[in-house]
């Protein structure tokens, strides 16, 4: 199973074709809200959440004058602790790709209304001309303050984000191999889109 991207056709099309006014939005892992501010916006009921309290506070210090809602928390604990159906969950290289899949992708199913959407991106596991050998990658980021930390994440390959996301039952829409710039050898970001049914 493999798609890419075709010029003129966005990978959030399905989503943003049928409007966003009202909708029931939480963004995993939101960092400084700019996704989310971004969503308020566009008439969403947008949450941002996030494990950081440093980035909840800057993105409070950013967008909470917009009436954006944001919480510290861990992603999957939020997803169980709420209750209220979500039309649309996303994670723009966010808490999705940091966790196991199997307890986020169920957690995600579980809260989705009939029909919600989940949309997320994360590193393509290509991104290197070779997929990783073990799902568990340690990536080198840089922090704000310029020093480095390491970041556990979830390197696996399209067809098995596909069946992780069929065994917690939801239907894959779309799966894009994005190029960044455009003339890159390798893949720069895999980016999925689901349904529940």
């Amino acid at each position: 199973m493999e798609w890419t991207q075709r010029p003129g056709i966005g990978p959030g099309a399905e989503i943003l074709g049928h409007g966003l006014a009202g909708r029931r939005i939480v963004e995993l892992g939101c960092g400084p809200g700019h996704t989310t501010a971004h969503l308020v916006g566009l008439g969403a009921r947008a949450v941002g959440v996030d494990r950081s309290r440093g980035q909840i506070r800057r993105a409070k210090g950013h967008y909470g004058h917009l009436g954006c809602e944001f919480v510290n928390a861990d992603a999957i604990a939020y997803l169980t602790r709420e209750r209220e159906p979500l039309d649309v969950i996303v994670s723009v290289f966010g808490a999705i790709g940091l966790a196991e899949p199997s307890k986020i992708l169920s957690a995600c199913s579980r809260r989705l209304d009939r029909k919600g959407v989940l949309a997320f991106s994360v590193p393509h596991p290509q991104r290197t001309g070779v997929i990783p050998a073990s799902p568990h990658t340690l990536d080198q980021v840089a922090l704000r303050d310029g020093t480095l930390a390491a970041l556990k994440r979830w390197d696996i390959d399209p067809a098995a984000w596909a069946r992780a996301l069929n065994r917690a039952g939801l239907l894959v829409t779309g799966l894009h191999n994005l190029f960044a710039p455009a003339d890159s050898r390798w893949p720069t970001t895999l980016l999925i889109t689901a349904r529940k049914p």
